[in-house]
């Protein structure tokens, strides 16, 4: 990257506006950008609240702005993060574009196929990129998963389960439908996305139950999906709030053995079937009425220890940098969002549960 060498300034860096200084916003998106200060610069911010407008103003030196609008004229910014609540992702995304701005947003990116399908048009007329902050992808423990069953160690993967098990009774905006919010689309989504890049892209059949059950508000607290595709793994992914005794987060059953454990400790138990004899069927009446014994089976067991150092915000924007400088393909892609975003549309109509 070329310097300014009266300055020592590096003139590649990326420029980004926030807007919406939240939780999301700031204590993820702000504070992964800010450690990588050889690749971005924070150069302004949009909220309402002007308690946090002076706080980033203070912390980055950058401009400040009460309404997004007035970011997305501030001919500075390259990039706009868009970390509002929910139910504005869309708008916000697509004036970003119509700006001529590249936009990253916060999950969900939105909640219907035709959303997603009109901001890949804009980006498209704008010649810009558009991509969702799916982080969760480059989360340590599941990519030690992936990493266990590409190595074929548990044969061909038949079930992958993943569960977030809490007892909690919510009550911020997130509890609210008209704000876009719910379990599906706040937590849920984080895993079904990690989970669908497991999935071939096969047509799927989909159950779903999503309730409202002991939080506040009127969206869905508890969600349960099972997704089989056609060919490849069935997915399992339980997300709720009510449930009082958790149970561990991964579940992995494959035709040689099993994954288990948490986001810390994964156990792996496993056999090899290629030095035993071949079974064949038999249709006779078994000796002594009894069920064949079963097989002596050597088994192996090993621990994975997760690699505790969790660098997915700041690994998500090195890519992004990848993309908008290098033109590499997005890291989220807009079809893998799509995916994602079909299947919960389905959940909701299969739930009744709009």
């Amino acid at each position: 990257m070329p310097n300014d060498p009266s300055t020592g300034v590096l003139e590649d860096k990326i420029k980004i506006g926030i807007v919406g200084l939240g939780r999301s916003g700031w204590d993820i998106h702000a504070a992964g950008i800010a450690r990588l200060p050889e690749l971005f610069q924070i150069v302004a911010v949009a909220d309402p609240d002007a308690g946090r407008r002076e706080e980033a103003a203070a912390r980055f030196g950058c401009e400040t702005y009460a309404e997004p609008s007035q970011l997305l004229a501030d001919p500075a910014v390259d990039v706009v993060t868009v970390a509002t609540p929910s139910h504005t992702h869309v708008s916000v995304a697509s004036a970003a574009l119509a700006a001529g701005k590249h936009v990253v947003v916060e999950k969900p990116i939105a909640t219907t196929v035709e959303d997603v399908d009109r901001l890949v048009e804009l980006a498209a007329e704008a010649e810009r990129v558009v991509t969702a902050f799916q982080n969760q992808r480059l989360e340590p423990s599941f990519l030690a998963i992936r990493d266990i069953i590409d190595s074929g160690r548990i044969g061909e993967p038949l079930l992958i389960r993943r569960t977030t098990h809490r007892y909690s009774r919510r009550d911020d905006w997130q509890t609210l439908r008209r704000m876009g919010g719910g379990e599906l689309p706040n937590t849920a989504l984080h895993f079904l996305d990690q989970l669908m890049t497991l999935v071939p892209d096969a047509e799927l059949q989909i159950f779903a139950d999503l309730r409202h059950t002991i939080s506040a508000g009127d969206a869905e607290d508890h969600v349960k999906l099972t997704i089989r595709p056609d060919h490849g793994p069935v997915i399992d992914l339980e997300s709720s709030m009510a449930i009082a005794s958790p149970q561990e987060p991964w579940f992995v059953a494959g035709t040689l053995g099993t994954i288990t454990g948490t986001a810390q400790l994964l156990h792996v138990r496993r056999t090899d079937l290629s030095g035993l004899p071949v079974r064949e069927a038999k249709d006779t009446a078994p000796d002594g009425r009894a069920y064949p014994a079963s097989e002596a089976l050597d088994w192996e067991e090993t621990t994975v220890t997760v690699d505790p150092e969790d660098r997915r915000t700041d690994q998500y924007y090195e890519l992004l940098y990848d993309t908008i400088r290098n033109k590499a393909e997005p890291f989220v892609t807009m079809r893998s969002v799509r995916r994602v975003v079909d299947v919960m549309e389905t959940a909701r109509r299969l739930s009744n549960f709009p």
